[in-house]
């Protein structure tokens, strides 16, 4: 099939009109044109991720952060951007990515986490034009009374993280939970003071973004930006391989970059 045929159906569910205005989401290498037969997805494309796809002789490498962010001027394989991209056109490669449109679409990273923690009445946490909104960023929802140590055992295990750090007292029992998955925004700030969550989970949390989140009261774990968002790998393989029985989806879920003692 063609790589268009993909986009396109990728775009539907994920239109690029929601991304972030720093994202770089879509199509990034490659003609539209070119057929594809083998999928490689992934969280990261890494050199790693790039060397996997040649191994297993795929046509396109589709991750969740994109392979480039900003505008290159050097392509002399002497940084991270340009040997991805150097490695990837010599071997005729495509790279996409579905990132923050992806995590803002109905039924996209942020509300499958959701579902993946066991949140039910999910709503949007801050949407993205108005209230009657169905995209946005960050998740809420409700789940059966738990004890909040049961909670963080919940998460360690349905995420596969073996270490976690939080913020604040652990409560005594948790029923209603915010996502952020990925890095944390304190652009969502006074959308937890408003909705007041027992328990918030997100990545990547900043000292005094803590220290906010500890005086208004929301209890957070920090899961990392990893252990939020890998799951994109085998949700994304799953949606592609229920919707295109000709492509064969490779699942390359390389590593935290973080390591812990």
């Amino acid at each position: 099939m063609k790589l268009r045929n993909l986009i396109e159906f990728l775009e539907e569910k994920a239109p690029i009109s929601l991304q972030e205005i720093y994202d770089n989401s879509g199509l990034i290498l490659g003609n539209p044109d070119n057929e594809i037969s083998r999928v490689l997805v992934c969280l990261d494309v890494d050199i790693g991720a790039i060397e996997h796809a040649v191994s297993q002789n795929c046509q396109l490498v589709l991750s969740h952060h994109p392979a480039i962010f900003k505008g290159l001027k050097i392509f002399s394989g002497t940084n991270k951007e340009s040997s991805i991209l150097i490695k990837a056109i010599k071997n005729d490669i495509a790279l996409y990515s579905c990132h923050t449109n992806f995590d803002s679409a109905e039924g996209g990273l942020s509300d499958l986490l959701c579902e993946k923690l066991g949140l039910k009445n999910i709503k949007v946490l801050k949407t993205t034009s108005d209230e009657t909104a169905e995209y946005g960023a960050g998740r809420y929802g409700e789940i059966k009374p738990v004890d909040g140590m049961e909670f963080i055992n919940r998460v360690k295990t349905k995420l596969s993280v073996d270490f976690l750090r939080y913020v604040g007292d652990i409560p005594p029992t948790v029923t209603k939970v915010a996502v952020f998955n990925g890095s944390f925004d304190r652009d969502i700030m006074d959308s937890l003071k408003r909705i007041s969550p027992v328990v918030l989970i997100t990545g990547d949390l900043k000292y005094h973004d803590a220290q906010e989140l500890l005086y208004n009261g929301i209890f957070t774990i920090d899961a990392g930006h990893y252990g939020t968002e890998i799951i994109f790998v085998d949700e994304m393989a799953n949606i592609i391989e229920e919707r295109f029985s000709d492509l064969s989806v490779v699942r390359y879920k390389g590593k935290d970059v973080f390591n812990y003692c």
